[in-house]
C-alpha cells in the first residue's frame, strides 16, 4: 500500500505534453527538510489548481529522469490547514539568537573606525532587515538553503576574515574585510522571500542581491554624517565584485586585496556547505558520492 506524504509545492511550472494534456513540475519539499523534483500528468483531472506554497498530500513513484531522482505523482490532494513555516527548509540545532549574538559580539570587538562603528550600529538598529537577516536562506537551493542559512554563512565568513585580516595586517583593512563579509550578500534579504516556499521577489529578479545589498548599505551611509566618499566605494565594491567573475554575476572584479579575499572566502564557504549537503543527502558515510553536476565531479568523505 502506498503511504500519501505532505509536500509544499514550489517553483510550479504548468505546461502541456506534445498532444496537448496538461501537466506540471514542481519542487516537492516535505517536513524533513528534503526537496524532490516532482512532476504530474493530466493535473486536469485535480479537483483543484496547483499553485506555489500550497501544501499537497501526494502518493507517486520514484524513478530517475535524466540521471536525477523524480517523484511521478499519480494522486494529489490540497491540505487546507498545515502551516507552511513547517515545510520550509531547516538545519537541525541552527539557533539564529545564538548565532547572531556570536557574529555582533565579533563585530563590535573588531570594529573601531568611527564611520564603520555607526554603519554597523545603523544596521543593528533596523529590526526589520535583522529579522530578516535571522531567518532568511542564503539560497533556494546550491548552498546554505535552510532557514537561517544566510546569518551562519556571513558568521562563517566573519570569523575566518578576523584571522585572515590578522595574518595580512600589512596588506589588507580588517575592519573592511569585516564590513564586506558581513553585508556581502545582505542583499538576499530583499532578494528572496520565505513566506509559502522560497521565491525570488521581483527586485530580485530585476537586480540580483549584489546591487541590492549596495543600495541597503548606501541607505545606512547616507545618514551617517561625513562619511568619506573613498570609503563608500571601496566598501560597495566588496560587495559587487564578490562573484569574483562577470559571468558569475560580478560587474567588477576583485580590485582590492579585501575583496580578492572576500570572493574566496564565498567561495569556499558556499561549496564546503554544498559537499556537507551532498553527503547528507546520499547519506554517505565514507566513500564517494554521486556525480554532483554543479561541482562537476563525484566527492569522496573520509572522515
Amino acid at each position: 500500500m502506498e503511504i500519501p506524504v505532505k509536500y509544499m509545492l514550489t517553483d510550479l511550472i504548468k505546461s502541456k505534453t506534445k498532444d496537448g494534456k496538461p501537466f506540471f513540475r514542481a519542487i516537492m519539499c516535505d517536513k524533513e527538510g528534503s526537496r524532490k523534483n516532482g512532476i504530474m500528468f493530466e493535473s486536469d483531472k485535480l479537483d483543484f489548481e496547483p499553485e506555489n506554497g500550497q501544501i499537497v498530500e501526494a502518493i507517486g513513484v520514484l524513478q530517475t529522469y535524466s540521471g536525477q531522482e523524480q517523484l511521478k505523482i499519480n494522486s494529489l490532494r490540497l491540505i487546507i490547514d498545515a502551516d507552511p513555516a513547517d515545510f520550509l527548509p531547516k538545519k537541525a540545532g541552527l539557533d539564529p539568537e545564538v548565532l547572531f549574538a556570536e557574529l555582533t559580539e565579533i563585530l563590535i570587538e573588531n570594529i573601531n573606525d568611527e564611520h564603520l562603528t555607526q554603519l554597523l550600529d545603523a544596521f543593528l538598529s533596523d529590526n526589520n532587515s535583522v529579522a530578516l537577516f535571522k531567518k532568511m536562506p542564503a539560497a533556494k537551493s546550491v548552498h546554505h538553503a535552510y532557514m537561517s542559512g544566510l546569518l551562519e554563512h556571513t558568521l562563517s565568513m566573519v570569523k575566518i576574515s578576523v584571522m585572515l585580516g590578522d595574518f595580512y595586517k600589512d596588506t589588507v583593512n580588517k575592519e573592511h574585510l569585516l564590513i564586506g563579509a558581513l553585508f556581502h550578500d545582505i542583499g538576499k534579504i530583499k532578494e528572496l522571500q520565505a513566506g509559502t516556499g522560497l521565491e525570488y521577489t521581483d527586485s530580485g529578479k530585476l537586480l540580483g542581491h549584489l546591487v541590492l545589498g549596495v543600495e541597503l548599505m548606501n541607505s545606512y551611509i547616507s545618514g551617517i554624517n561625513g562619511f568619506p566618499d573613498e570609503l563608500k566605494y571601496l566598501l560597495n565594491h566588496l560587495i559587487l565584485s564578490h562573484h569574483g567573475q562577470l559571468e558569475f554575476g560580478s560587474p567588477k572584479k576583485p580590485k582590492t586585496p579585501e575583496a580578492f579575499i572576500l570572493h574566496h572566502l564565498d567561495d569556499m564557504d558556499a561549496k564546503l556547505n554544498t559537499f556537507n549537503s551532498i553527503f547528507e543527502k546520499e547519506g554517505t558515510e565514507k566513500g564517494w558520492s554521486g556525480y554532483d553536476r554543479l561541482l562537476e565531479r563525484k566527492l569522496f568523505k573520509h572522515m
